[in-house]
């Protein structure tokens, strides 16, 4: 019996016995992320699982010693086997298996990895204040600074002061404009700049299209560090939430077909709860530096 548990910027979700189980923690900058995980544990269904697969954001393509997680996988249901990995990695293998390719993760944060002959390569996901460029994060951020710097008289995009009302509303309310909820704003956000870029607000478009720019050069960065051949050509998909805004995947395909005219796009197969036990199945010794092994 296994655990799998994938943790992300805006929630986090486990899967236990083929159930899947959704949980409001996310990880944030105030706490570690063991320590998020104990919070994620204690809600989850007591039970031993032999196995336990975790895939987690903010690693920053680096996974870190694994002792403390497997620990905590033995002190909360005795796992004797824990295997720790970039959540990128685990949306690769979930969403185009072993092909050659690239998976861009695109929610709140954002992180690319490619994947050539049994080879791994990652970009961005460096976190909100130094990259996650494209992400959600950064087009809310962007759609309320801009909006708020127009109500004061430093900029004139009166569209988006229109088409943001009400995140205006909530922004006025916060309590501390540099909090967690001041972030979960952001975030929130972006939703309403991608559908008001579908609709035509200029402004909002012109989010749109940076962020777009963006995410196809770490999509590009990412292929480009498996040095493929010219006659390579990568598969290419995405996952998260912001996936859903089809105008805006559309921009960010063009972006990436200009400069890398082969590449084939494809529905996931599945995410990171697919892929997470997937990959690490495959690679029982690890694949350094995205993905390690604990055993007790």
């Amino acid at each position: 019996m296994d655990l799998v548990l994938d943790l992300g910027q805006s929630g986090s979700r486990a899967r236990i016995h083929g159930v899947d189980y959704s949980f409001d923690i996310s990880k944030n900058s105030s706490e570690a992320i063991v320590t998020t995980l104990r919070r994620i544990f204690e809600q989850l269904p007591r039970g031993e699982y032999e196995r336990a697969y975790l895939s987690l954001t903010g690693l920053q393509g680096q996974v870190p010693e694994t002792t403390p997680f497997g620990e905590l996988c033995l002190e909360f249901f005795n796992s004797k086997q824990v295997a720790v990995m970039d959540d990128g990695l685990a949306a690769y293998c979930g969403a185009i298996g072993s092909q050659n390719g690239v998976v861009l993760t695109l929610g709140s944060g954002v992180v690319a990895i490619a994947g050539r002959s049994g080879t791994f390569a990652h970009s961005d996901g460096k976190g909100p204040i130094f990259g996650d460029f494209g992400g959600g994060y950064w087009i809310g951020r962007k759609g309320l600074s801009i909006a708020i710097a127009t109500i004061d008289g430093r900029d004139s995009a009166e569209d988006l002061v229109e088409l943001l009302s009400e995140n205006l509303a909530a922004y006025k309310m916060l309590e501390d404009t540099t909090s967690t909820a001041a972030a979960s704003l952001c975030i929130a956000t972006a939703k309403n700049v991608l559908q008001g870029a579908a609709d035509g607000v200029i402004s909002a478009q012109l989010i749109a299209q940076q962020a777009a720019q963006d995410l196809s050069k770490t999509v590009i960065s990412a292929w480009s560090k498996t040095r493929p051949s010219p006659e390579d050509v990568p598969t290419i998909s995405f996952l998260g939430g912001l996936t859903q805004a089809s105008s805006f995947i559309e921009l960010i395909r063009n972006n990436i077909s200009a400069n890398i005219p082969k590449a084939q796009f494809v529905s996931p197969l599945g995410n990171h709860l697919d892929g997470a036990p997937a990959i690490a199945k495959q690679f029982p010794d690890g694949v350094a530096p995205l993905l390690d092994w604990w055993r007790a």
